[in-house]
């Protein structure tokens, strides 16, 4: 009798223990069910490539288990649904760097625009793209210039004292070199085009300065980068990554006038792009991973 017992104890320990192990295996992978602003990013990454159609509401859901799965599938990793770190990976997801570029005057223009129902997002003092189409919709509704910069007519509308000498994080118009830009710009090639070579990473910024100077896109650096939908790297945060000195020369070369791309306004990354439209384009040149388009 007592090894009768003593063989249930052992049995019930290692089903324990066997439990336990499961949940701590799967304990960083999101799953069917789960809800959260992590869903959320994975949704927005997923819709951006072509793989989800449903609504971005932060909640794993049948639609979203199948298009993790047609990911999966595609991007060669076990279609199991779960998302796990080599999936995370794959969509190109990373922790946050805590580097972010803070701005107290942000916030504050954030807390207005929140308080009049422009803007629903964190009040971070961030420049994100929520920030920049709650600024667009406030100068437009307001009759000022619609770029995006919290410049000094808008902060004025906005009720917004600014101290004397205090510098703000906002982007000039038409790609002129100033301090503010290069950072910009250096956060942008950093998450955008790290591991591309050098004159790729020049390529990239040119495509954004392009942008500036056609008048299909904002007359503005910090308009062209936080269109939403423009770039990967707003949509899951990769812009916030801190950029390495590289990133910064590379900045700084295009600002100077060096344009590899010879005025592409377009980039994809063919082994990673899903719209349909971009295809259209017709390839003018390949540097690195990316091909670039003029037209």
């Amino acid at each position: 009798m007592k090894t009768k017992k003593r063989i249930l104890f052992l049995l019930v320990v290692s089903v324990f223990i066997s439990i336990l192990l499961i949940d701590l295996t799967y304990a960083a992978s999101i799953s069917w069910g789960a809800r959260g602003s992590e869903v959320r990013l994975i949704q927005t990454k997923l819709k951006n490539w072509g793989y989800y159609k449903g609504n971005i509401d932060g909640i794993y859901g049948k639609q979203m288990y199948g298009a993790v799965i047609n990911f999966q599938r595609k991007n060669g990793l076990t279609p199991d649904g779960k998302i796990g770190n080599k999936t995370r990976q794959a969509l190109g997801i990373h922790k946050k760097s805590s580097t972010t570029k803070y701005s107290s005057i942000i916030q504050e223009a954030q807390k207005k625009l929140k308080q009049w129902g422009y803007y629903t997002g964190a009040v971070d003092g961030i420049y994100g793209s929520r920030t920049y189409s709650a600024v667009t919709k406030f100068q437009r509704k307001n009759g000022l210039k619609v770029d995006g910069i919290i410049g000094a007519n808008t902060k004025r509308a906005l009720g917004i004292q600014q101290k004397q000498g205090t510098s703000t994080y906002t982007a000039t118009s038409r790609g002129v070199s100033k301090n503010n830009d290069v950072q910009l710009l250096a956060m942008a090639i950093h998450g955008e085009a790290r591991g591309e070579p050098y004159v790729g990473q020049v390529a990239v910024a040119s495509v954004i300065l392009n942008r500036v100077k056609n008048p299909s896109f904002p007359n503005s650096i910090a308009g062209v980068i936080f269109q939403p939908r423009a770039f990967t790297a707003v949509d899951d945060g990769q812009i916030y990554l801190n950029p390495n000195e590289q990133s910064y020369k590379a900045a700084r070369d295009a600002l100077n006038g060096w344009d590899p791309t010879g005025g592409a306004i377009y980039y994809w990354n063919p082994a990673k792009a899903t719209s349909k439209w971009i295809w259209t384009r017709e390839v003018t040149l390949k540097i690195g991973k990316h091909w670039f388009a003029h037209q």
